[in-house]
C-alpha cells in the first residue's frame, strides 16, 4: 500500500502542531502566573482591598462611563435653605446642608446622598477625602465619592481640622485637663500623632504638601492679658517638632503651607511669610486695619481691607510665596467672594464678577444672576457659581474674552 502524503505537508502539519502546544503551554503558565499575582496582592495588601476599593473599581469598569464624559452647564439640587457648603472634590461638585450631602459628577449625575445631621457644617476637600464637621459640634465624618467611610465624636466640642493630600487628617478638641487636644489620624482613619496645651486654643492647623508636617497656630495669653501666637512645626513620623517659636501681640488666624515649603501666617495686624527654613522671610502689614477677607492657595495670598468707616471701596493685595505685591488696587461694591485661580483673582458681588489678571492688574467686571453663594475653580478653564438651588460651570475665557452668554 503506497502512502499518498506529501512530506511537505506532514512538515508543516508538524510545525504548527508545536507552535499550538507552545502557544497552549504559555497560556496554562499566564493563568498559574495570574493566579499567583492575585494571591500575593491579596495576601501583602489585604489592608487596602476593602468593599470602597471594590466599589470603584467596579465603577470604573461601568460602560456607562463612557456616555458621561461631556459635562453639562447646570448642575441641579434639592431647594433648601440648609445648604450652606460646597466644595470642589475629583472633579466634581459636593454639597453639604445642615441635613445632607450630596456628590455630582460634571455631567450632573447625583453620585452620592447621605442623610446627615449637620447644625453648622465646614467642608474641608483633598484628592483623598472630604472632611466635614460642626462648629461647636463634637462629631465629624469622612466621605469619598461613594459613602461615608468613617465617623467619630469626642466628649468636648471640635476647634477646627486639617486635611492632608494623601488623606492623612487632623481635629482639635479639648478635654477636661487640656484647653486643646490634637489627634493626627492616616489615611486608614488610625490615630498616628497627639499634641496636648494645658493652656493654649488651636485656632488653625494645615498639612506640608505630601502630608509629612503639619503646622498648628496655637493662641496663648500672657498673665497681664497680653495675647500671642505659638507655631508649631509637627512631622507626622515622630514625637519631636522640626521648629516652634511665638509671635507677640497677635492672633492668628489663617495659617498656610505654600507650595515651596514655606508657610504664611495672616493675623490680625499683618501677613507674615516664612521660608521652609521656618525663617521669617517678609512681613506686610495691614497699616492698623482689620482685614475684611483672606485666603492663601499656595503660590499666593490675599487679603481685603475697607478703610472707609461708611461705604464700600475695598482694596485687595495679593503676594506670592515670597512676600512680594503681585497686585493691589481697589474695587467698588460688597464683595461676597474672593478666589485665587490660575493667574488672577476673582472677586464675587451681588450680581456681578470681576476677574482681575494678576500679571497686568486688567480688571473685567460681567454680570450675573443675584444671590450667587459663592465660586469655586474646578480647573483652569472652569469656574463654578454656587446658587440655593443650582451651580452653573462657566469657561472663563468665553466668559470674561469672548461672547459668553451672561449666566441667568
Amino acid at each position: 500500500m503506497t502512502d499518498n502524503k506529501n512530506p511537505a505537508e506532514n512538515s508543516g502539519s508538524d510545525y504548527y502542531f508545536r507552535i499550538a502546544k507552545r502557544f497552549r503551554l504559555v497560556t496554562y503558565l499566564t493563568l498559574v502566573a495570574m493566579v499567583v499575582f492575585i494571591a500575593a496582592m491579596f495576601s501583602l495588601n489585604r489592608e487596602e482591598i476593602t468593599m470602597e476599593n471594590l466599589k470603584y473599581f467596579l465603577r470604573y469598569i461601568d460602560t456607562r462611563q463612557a456616555e458621561k464624559s461631556a459635562a453639562t452647564d447646570t448642575i441641579l439640587y434639592s431647594d433648601t435653605a440648609s445648604i450652606v457648603r460646597f466644595g470642589v472634590y475629583r472633579n466634581g461638585l459636593t454639597v453639604v446642608g445642615n441635613d445632607r450631602v450630596q456628590v455630582f459628577d460634571l455631567t450632573g449625575e447625583e453620585i452620592l446622598d447621605i442623610r446627615q445631621s449637620n447644625a453648622s457644617p465646614q467642608l474641608l476637600t483633598s484628592d483623598a477625602y472630604m472632611l466635614i464637621y460642626n462648629i461647636g459640634g463634637t462629631t465629624f465624618q469622612v466621605y469619598n465619592s461613594l459613602s461615608k467611610t468613617y465617623e467619630e465624636s469626642f466628649e468636648y466640642p471640635i476647634g477646627c481640622a486639617a486635611i492632608g493630600d494623601t488623606g492623612t487628617f487632623l481635629v482639635t478638641t479639648r478635654s477636661m485637663e487640656y484647653r486643646s487636644v490634637v489627634y493626627v489620624y492616616n489615611k486608614r482613619f488610625q490615630q498616628i500623632y497627639r499634641w496636648y496645651s494645658p493652656d493654649k486654643y488651636i485656632m488653625d492647623a494645615d498639612f506640608r504638601s505630601g502630608d509629612e508636617e503639619f503646622l498648628l497656630a496655637a493662641l496663648g495669653t500672657e498673665k497681664n492679658g497680653q495675647c500671642y501666637t505659638e507655631i508649631i512645626l509637627c512631622p507626622t513620623d515622630r514625637e519631636e517638632k522640626r521648629a516652634q517659636f511665638r509671635l507677640e501681640d497677635e492672633i492668628i488666624f489663617d495659617a498656610e503651607y505654600t507650595d515651596d515649603g514655606g508657610f504664611v501666617l495672616i493675623g490680625g495686624k499683618a501677613v507674615y511669610v516664612y521660608d521652609k527654613h521656618a525663617e521669617l522671610i517678609s512681613t506686610i502689614s495691614f497699616g492698623g486695619y482689620t482685614p475684611v477677607m483672606i485666603g492663601s492657595n499656595g503660590t499666593h495670598t490675599y487679603f481685603t481691607i475697607n478703610k472707609n468707616i461708611v461705604g464700600s471701596n475695598y482694596s485687595i493685595t495679593v503676594i506670592d510665596q515670597k512676600g512680594d505685591s503681585v497686585y493691589s488696587g481697589d474695587v467698588s461694591g460688597e464683595i461676597t467672594a474672593v478666589l485665587l485661580h490660575d493667574d488672577a483673582v476673582f472677586v464675587l458681588f451681588d450680581r456681578s464678577i470681576m476677574r482681575i489678571s494678576l500679571e497686568t492688574g486688567n480688571q473685567i467686571v460681567r454680570d450675573i444672576a443675584a444671590n450667587c453663594i459663592t465660586l469655586l475653580g474646578l480647573d483652569s478653564r472652569t469656574l463654578m457659581l454656587c446658587y440655593a438651588q443650582e451651580t452653573k460651570l462657566i469657561d472663563i475665557d468665553a466668559f470674561f474674552f469672548g461672547d459668553e452668554q451672561t449666566p441667568s
